[in-house]
């Protein structure tokens, strides 16, 4: 059975996920006309996209390995 990871929401801002292979994380970064999510994977940024649910996407497919 596959091992469910779950999101910590460190602030409306911030969500954390921790598992055995990586720390991956959602961070809002409000910068002017470049304000948006980045996504890290063990504290690198990945991507940065300007909606949630896109930001969200990438995090998935980071924890999932696709």
């Amino acid at each position: 059975m596959p091992m469910v990871s779950m999101w910590q929401k460190i602030s409306p801002c911030h969500f954390v996920m921790q598992d055995c292979h990586r720390r991956i994380e959602i961070r809002y970064h409000a910068t002017g006309s470049q304000s948006g999510w980045g996504v890290y994977a063990d504290g690198t940024l990945v991507q940065q996209r300007a909606a949630f649910t896109e930001a969200r996407g990438i995090a998935m497919g980071l924890a999932t390995g696709s």
